[in-house]
């Protein structure tokens, strides 16, 4: 049994879908800490921040000591009063990114769902979702490089403090070895979900598939009584340029064509003779002519079966 084009798409859309979702249970971010590294999914990922946002928090009271020169030209220095270093704010709002993944799974699933029963939603679904999980993973980017800066000013406060101060090179040595930076299945998921709404709506899948069909075509030109699903367009009975057996090339003096577009088609209409049985097919590639008219290729799905 073959498919048509729509299920090959409908197939193709839900096996990314589904993929998205798979890599929510892999490494979305990976992070080294005091303790090891540690490689958190889905559902690790939210006990994994607290427990960074936790560890940042000891090493965040290291007090900085700045050395300053007065005005007059003394040679004598002073010391500026210690405080405490600020924590970034991408550190402080790190919890936001178990909730933008949750959620990307979330209308991803929904766009899986909606791929099954409905049909009319994927492509909006899907790029909300790839969005979300896009900006998880700007987010991660961002927390990885706050992450460093911060380890740098404190290995430079270390440097200008007493080196007598054992307690503070302890926390200075533990906020160094802090490392965030997201995992492949971040990457895989946001790029999945933007890719669906790409396919669906620039139909590359379907057309992928007829540039590398193997059906010979033949030259012919033969009435064909071409009638839209959709009423709002008129059947016509257009010309064939060439054929094949599962599609058909034909020229039309109007402009209502559009890929996608479902249609019933009848071969070798002739007038005063009955019609031919209809056969179901759609357009997958139009052609505008500059002098108003169309060239237009379709698919027909009834050879298929």
């Amino acid at each position: 049994m073959k498919f048509s084009n729509y299920a090959v798409e409908r197939l193709g859309l839900g096996l990314m879908l589904c993929f998205s979702l798979v890599m929510a249970f892999t490494t979305l971010v990976r992070m080294h800490d005091p303790n090891g590294t540690r490689l958190s999914d889905a559902l690790d990922l939210p006990d994994a921040i607290k427990q960074l946002q936790s560890e940042l928090r000891i090493a965040a009271p290291i007090k900085s000591v700045v050395y300053s020169t007065p005005a007059g030209g003394s040679a004598q220095a002073t010391v500026a009063k210690p405080g405490p270093m600020p924590v970034p704010f991408s550190i402080q709002t790190a919890s936001i990114v178990p909730w933008l993944v949750f959620t990307a799974m979330a209308f991803a699933f929904l766009a899986a769902l909606d791929l099954i029963f409905i049909r009319k939603g994927v492509a909006l679904l899907s790029v909300v979702g790839g969005i979300l999980a896009a900006s998880a993973l700007i987010h991660v980017q961002i927390l990885s490089s706050d992450v460093q800066a911060w380890t740098n000013a404190m290995m430079s406060i270390s440097e200008l403090s007493s080196p007598n101060d054992s307690a503070l090179g302890a926390q200075v040595l533990m906020a160094n070895s802090f490392l965030v930076i997201p995992g492949p299945g971040l990457y895989m998921m946001a790029i999945c979900l933007l890719l669906v709404p790409l396919l669906s709506i620039t139909r590359a899948i379907p057309r992928l598939r007829d540039v590398i069909r193997s059906d010979a075509r033949i030259r012919s030109s033969q009435k064909i009584h071409v009638r839209p699903i959709n009423s709002q367009c008129p059947a016509e009975t257009c010309m064939s340029l060439d054929l094949s057996h599962s599609g058909l090339y034909l020229e039309s003096p109007s402009n209502h064509y559009y890929v996608g577009m479902e249609l019933y088609l009848a071969r070798n209409q002739r007038e005063g003779m009955p019609a031919n049985a209809e056969e179901h097919g759609y357009v997958v590639r139009v052609e505008k002519k500059d002098k108003g008219g169309c060239r237009f290729a379709i698919h027909v799905i009834s050879n298929e079966n």
